[in-house]
């Protein structure tokens, strides 16, 4: 396995541009990158939190998803304490900090650690990216999204571009069940905009990194075996949303085939 020293990694985040003070949105895939060097393994988000916050300072803050879709399936949903699944080992990471604070969305929600923590979380919508929600407001305040070893393949923002033009593949779809806050316990209904499964429909975000790149909007650094890369929230959202009014099935993987509809 490929590895990289911290030096590299601190590099490379110098090389964003990204000032301090800001509000940094992270995606990650740190396997990708490969191996810290004189860094055990169970140690390496941290040692990303480091650098990360080195680069903004003790006045920026930094958010993650930390997504969880057990309470679609009925299950409890905790705000302290239910991890964040299949989002990366830097997202539970972060989840688990002492200081972080977790919007209350059970389904989609982001954890925040810094002056703008409060500012993200406490909001409390349906929907993760309805209008007046956490996701919203990070593209209000326009986030640096900082993609560290995946591309812009999981940048969840893609959903709030999604529900504006009213993509024909996903529809709304209300859960409820027991949420647990401070160990009170409640039934609260909270909603997602889900993907229709009898169209099995695969989205890829190509096409948005494409555009930004062609824009000088995304910019690239190399870092180990992999890339980390940096755009703003502002211009992101804009991005897909333009692709999506031109045609609401553009981030559609098509098979091979002339003939594919989407219906």
């Amino acid at each position: 396995m490929k590895s990289y020293s911290e030096q590299q990694l601190r590099h490379a985040l110098a090389m964003t541009e990204i000032p301090a003070g800001s509000l940094v949105m992270v995606h990650s895939s740190l396997f990708s990158l490969g191996r810290i060097e004189n860094c055990p393994i169970p140690a390496i988000p941290q040692c990303h939190y480091n650098a990360i916050r080195e680069l903004i300072g003790p006045e920026g803050t930094i958010v993650v998803p930390t997504f969880n879709f057990d309470f679609c399936r009925g299950r409890t949903f905790d705000r302290q304490r239910t991890p964040s699944k299949a989002m990366g080992s830097f997202s539970e990471y972060m989840r688990r900090r002492s200081l972080a604070r977790r919007s209350p969305h059970p389904i989609q929600s982001l954890v925040a650690e810094g002056p703008l923590s409060g500012e993200l979380t406490d909001l409390d919508t349906a929907g993760a990216f309805e209008r007046g929600g956490s996701f919203d407001r990070l593209i209000d305040l326009d986030a640096h999204l900082l993609l560290i070893g995946c591309g812009v393949e999981p940048v969840s923002l893609v959903h709030w571009a999604e529900e504006r033009v009213g993509v024909p593949y996903r529809y709304w779809k209300e859960f409820r069940g027991l949420y647990r806050d401070q160990g009170h316990e409640s039934h609260r209904t909270y909603r997602m905009y889900v993907r229709d499964l009898t169209l099995d429909p695969r989205v890829q975000l190509r096409p948005i990194g494409e555009k930004l790149q062609k824009r000088n909007l995304l910019r690239s650094f190399a870092l180990s075996c992999s890339t980390l890369e940096t755009c703003r929230s502002r211009d992101f959202a804009e991005v897909a949303i333009s692709i999506l009014r031109d045609d609401p099935t553009a981030l559609i993987q098509r098979p091979q085939l002339d003939s594919w509809s989407p219906l």
